[in-house]
């Protein structure tokens, strides 16, 4: 596997890195006169100062010319060694996670003495030989430096841009609705937490369009009798569209069938904020908020969260959340997913649990 990755390290080809360096050598040669001609422009004739400009300008539109095309060739040939180098750095990364934890399982008496030796010594040659993979390519990348003025010249153009995926218009807002009212014995959820309403809508909903109108009870037929009384003449009668307020009546619910209590309406179940903190750059460097939808986890950029690198599959993990709290399920990898150094298949996370994909590590926090 080592000459493997040396070999793919040797295919890459530097011919137009090297011819590269040159011209910039003379590049930097002629800024620099241009830097040290302005500052002797006041002791000699203008014509003079110009004319020695407009030669070094010149030049160095020739060579800006000559070197365009071998930074496009360069940056096409560094875009492979960054893949390399990464995949590299990945390897180098899994093999000492897997020597601390053989280290860990001795220590805690899970094999003796020899066996240990036996697999230490297994380990190191194959950590020796990632490690002399990885140095040759971070030489190769410094060589790829050596020919531009600085990395983010090297990288402009050294991976095309994604191109951004369409937009779909959002859809028309409704109507608004008139604003209703909260009860006061509504439950005051506390500041980080988010809310799961429970719909119990088909349970619980009574069609009261469809019902006929039922006769007022003998008091309030008198009440209305009495609102109907003709309004003085002074007032002029209200508009057809102005709003009546009338009283409310307070009509029971028929009883319901099962004898098993339902939840309210709108039933809360209240789910601790959570975040991933990312532990090292395999896991990038932004927390990852979770939120009340599940988030896939693997290689494919189709997922919420994008992992490279070794020991990744397409669609590796998927964190969701329930009433419990957030779970992480392994989505059947070949390569496991790992809680607290641990393969799972499916665990509930509890704060300050250590998950594991690839060479990718992160921190579950609640709260």
């Amino acid at each position: 596997m080592s000459n493997e990755r040396i070999a793919a390290l040797e295919a890459i080809d530097v011919t137009a890195v090297d011819a590269l360096k040159k011209l910039k050598a003379e590049q930097d040669v002629l800024a620099e006169r241009l830097a040290q001609l302005e500052g002797r422009r006041s002791g000699v004739a203008e014509p003079v100062y110009l004319r020695v400009r407009r030669d070094y300008e010149t030049r160095s539109s020739e060579l800006e010319q000559q070197s365009a095309p071998l930074r496009q060739a360069a940056r096409t040939q560094f875009s492979l060694l960054a893949s390399l180098l990464d995949r590299y750095t990945g390897d180098h990364e899994a093999i000492t996670l897997d020597r601390q934890e053989i280290e860990l399982r001795h220590q805690l008496g899970e094999f003796d003495k020899d066996e240990f030796d036996k697999r230490i010594a297994a380990l190191e040659a194959e950590l020796d030989a990632r490690s002399e993979a990885l140095q040759r390519a971070k030489d190769l990348k410094t060589r790829f430096l050596d020919a531009f003025h600085s990395e983010a010249e090297l990288q402009a153009v050294a991976t095309p841009a994604a191109v951004a995926a369409p937009v779909a218009a959002p859809p028309a807002e409704p109507p608004a609705a008139a604003a209703t009212p909260v009860p006061a014995s509504a439950p005051t959820v506390p500041g980080g937490f988010r809310t799961l309403e429970t719909d119990l809508a088909s349970d619980q909903t009574q069609v009261f369009s469809t019902m006929p109108p039922m006769p007022p009870p003998p008091a309030a037929a008198a009440t209305v009798a009495a609102a109907t009384v003709t309004p003085p003449a002074g007032k002029p009668p209200r508009a057809p569209s102005e709003t009546q307020i009338m009283s409310v009546l307070d009509i029971p619910l028929p009883a319901r069938n099962n004898g098993a209590p339902a939840a309210a309406s709108g039933a809360t179940v209240v789910v601790r904020a959570a975040r991933l903190v990312p532990q090292n750059p395999e896991a990038g460097k932004n927390s990852i908020v979770l939120s009340l939808n599940s988030v896939s986890i693997g290689a494919d950029g189709s997922n919420e969260v994008r992992v490279g690198g070794p020991g990744v599959d397409g669609k590796h993990a998927q964190l969701s959340v329930s009433m419990a709290g957030y779970t992480v399920v392994d989505l059947g990898s070949p390569h496991g997913t790992r809680v607290n150094a641990e393969k799972i298949r499916e665990r509930l996370l509890r704060d300050q649990d250590v998950i594991q994909i690839g060479a990718a590590r992160w921190v579950f926090r609640e709260g």
